[in-house]
């Protein structure tokens, strides 16, 4: 069964705004995020990675020395 190209067009179109609004949503909750919150989390995450990495580095020599 075949569409006629005007109701393709349709369904095309409707996609594309479906999308388009989903985009915008996302952006738009991206955005109403403060700078200064987004850091913090940044932060902490660096702080976490960082620890992390002198633990694992002690654990490893550790295990060389015995």
């Amino acid at each position: 069964m075949r569409m006629s190209n005007s109701k393709t067009k349709l369904a095309v179109d409707n996609q594309s705004k479906n999308e388009f609004g989903k985009f915008t949503n996302l952006l738009d909750r991206l955005l109403a995020v403060p700078h200064s919150e987004l850091k913090a989390a940044l932060d902490a995450e660096k702080q976490e990675k960082k620890a992390a990495k002198s633990g694992l580095a002690s654990v490893h020599v550790s295990a060389e020395k015995g």
